[in-house]
């Protein structure tokens, strides 16, 4: 289809999201269903989400220690798959498997059906300061998603390390007005970032990077891309932190 009077032909393509009742998850299917260039969205839940109905949206109920095995039907002809799934900083409360499990199977069992689908194109949420070394527990965990998402060698991967997300259920309404105080003060990759900012960066270069390879314009090897607040900030788009969102359970980050 023609763009406009770019000369440069629109591509279509079909999502799958895990993450979707979640703080950035909920606006990242906002901005997908919104898109004129997506045309389907596979919303993967653990229990059927009345508020998430939409003609773009096809939602797949799954046993998340089966997640693989179930989506995998589901998952053939989708173009780009994007994970906000998590539990962030609140895992210090929880055991360690139970962490990684949610940190990094079910994340990894989703981008594993979304490769053997066809897509091309991963957006990975981790976190700043991810690093399979770090003293950190938390740190190590999104290290250790970043690394497994790198062997799937997807044509594209995005791993979006954000610092305090803002505009967050699970964040203090405080900090939102905190925290931007002391920017100035901090690494860029330590800024404060709205959960809104943060979804359409994931939206923004998972198109990009989808047009590109299917207009033969992508590298020909594997390319991994991080994205801390200075990459993200591009994409970035005045009034976004004010949009309506989905519902926002505790399912995710």
């Amino acid at each position: 289809m023609p763009n406009g009077g770019s000369g440069e032909a629109r591509v279509e393509y079909a999502a799958m999201l895990l993450g979707a009742t979640g703080n950035v998850g909920g606006h990242i299917l906002h901005l997908l269903v919104q898109s004129p260039l997506c045309k389907k969205v596979v919303v993967v839940t653990r229990r059927n989400v009345a508020g998430l109905a939409n003609r773009k949206v096809q939602q797949v109920v799954v046993n998340m220690d089966r997640l693989e095995e179930e989506l995998a039907p589901h998952a053939n002809g989708v173009d780009i798959a994007i994970a906000a799934f998590g539990v962030g900083k609140g895992s210090a409360k929880m055991a360690d498997e139970e962490v990684r499990r949610i940190e990094i199977t079910y994340p990894m069992a989703f981008a594993s059906a979304a490769k053997k689908g066809g897509a091309r194109v991963l957006a990975m949420m981790t976190a700043a300061g991810a690093d399979s070394r770090s003293s950190s527990k938390y740190l190590r965990n999104m290290g250790d998603k970043e690394k497994k998402s790198e062997e799937l060698r997807f044509d594209f991967l995005g791993l979006y390390r954000p610092g305090v997300i803002l505009g967050n259920s699970n964040t203090p309404s405080a900090l939102g007005v905190v925290m931007p105080l002391f920017d100035w003060a901090l690494p860029s990759r330590y800024h404060s970032i709205h959960k809104n900012d943060l979804a359409r960066a994931m939206v923004a270069q998972s198109e990009q990077a989808s047009l590109a390879l299917a207009q033969d314009r992508g590298p020909a090897a594997p390319t991994v891309k991080i994205l801390e607040y200075r990459e993200m900030a591009p994409f970035f788009v005045t009034g976004d932190r004010d949009a309506a969102t989905g519902p926002r359970p505790s399912e995710s980050r």
